[in-house]
């Protein structure tokens, strides 16, 4: 009976007829490379499928900032409430001076390395829960609340570097300052009439179109206080304070009410990104024509005079 012969020697024979065994399984055990075609096919379609899906995921992870702000302001808000029932009506202030650090207001520290006299206040995450006259922190439990999730603003802030600055909310200048208040002797004794000084002066207009904190661009953001040239009308110019737009174009704030809102800024020059101040006097301050500012304008003090 003859033997068959193995495939492995059917596959290669040597001149003298005889099979290679040790040959022929090399042969059948390798494998082709993949070629430099194949490789750059590989490559565009990764980088097609990266296109795809990078702008999707940022903007889950702006909505999801978004989420995590409203929640913050919210925190806030239910603590500008309870302020206000322990100390009968009264609301804590905006801001009263910023150069007397002693006065009331929402909470201390200046976020701006060009106006702060302390420049750890950038960085003091302490200093945001710390007690103090108006202070909020007393009614919150992590210095967190007071910070945007989106904000990366850095303590060198134009370079971007260094630790992150911890706050990034500010209140609507009407809550008690306004325009500002009349002092004697190192205590108020006169306010702005068109302020919010206690609770029921937001009877004078919806609580829900009144806002009371706002998350502040980095760039711009200074004391506790978001300066608003209200009493000159919806058109005007920004007094070098924007909101921030850090949540896909849309700002946060929240309402005497209690509610808060991610809304969408209509208009490319509010809260722009810059990084310098170089970059935002190109912007310009002006806002005549722009719908934002009037919408802002409308919910910061009130009620306003009729035709305007």
């Amino acid at each position: 009976m003859s033997r068959e012969t193995p495939v492995g020697e059917q596959l290669e024979r040597n001149p003298s007829g005889r099979t290679s065994g040790r040959n022929s399984r090399c042969r059948v055990r390798s494998r082709r490379g993949f070629s430099l075609i194949e490789l750059l096919v590989v490559i565009a379609v990764i980088a097609i499928l990266a296109g795809l899906l990078l702008p999707a995921l940022t903007r889950a992870r702006q909505k999801a900032w978004g989420i995590g702000c409203l929640n913050n302001l919210r925190q806030l808000q239910i603590a500008f409430h309870l302020y206000a029932d322990d100390h009968e009506g009264w609301l804590t202030p905006s801001e009263i001076n910023i150069i007397m650090p002693e006065q009331a207001r929402w909470v201390n520290g200046i976020m701006s390395p060009w106006y702060a006299r302390e420049l750890s206040d950038l960085t003091n995450s302490a200093l945001l829960l710390a007690p103090g006259p108006g202070h909020l922190g007393s009614y919150l439990k992590a210095a967190e609340i007071f910070h945007c999730p989106g904000d990366d603003s850095r303590y060198f802030l134009e370079k971007r570097r260094g630790p992150r600055r911890v706050r990034s909310y500010t209140m609507n200048q009407s809550i008690v300052c306004g325009n500002g208040v009349g002092m004697r002797n190192g205590v108020v004794d006169q306010y702005d009439p068109n302020a919010f000084v206690k609770w029921g002066d937001f009877a004078r207009k919806s609580p829900a179109e009144t806002y009371v904190f706002i998350d502040e661009h980095e760039l711009t953001i200074k004391n506790s206080a978001f300066q608003f040239r209200w009493t000159d009308g919806p058109k005007s110019y920004w007094p070098a304070h924007w909101p921030a737009r850090r949540h896909g174009g849309t700002g946060a704030l929240s309402f005497a009410d209690g509610h808060g809102e991610l809304h969408r800024w209509k208009d490319p020059r509010t809260g722009p990104s810059v990084r310098t101040w170089a970059e935002a006097e190109a912007v310009g301050w002006m806002a005549w024509d722009n719908p934002d500012y009037r919408w802002l304008w409308e919910r910061t003090a009130g009620p306003w005079p009729e035709g305007l």
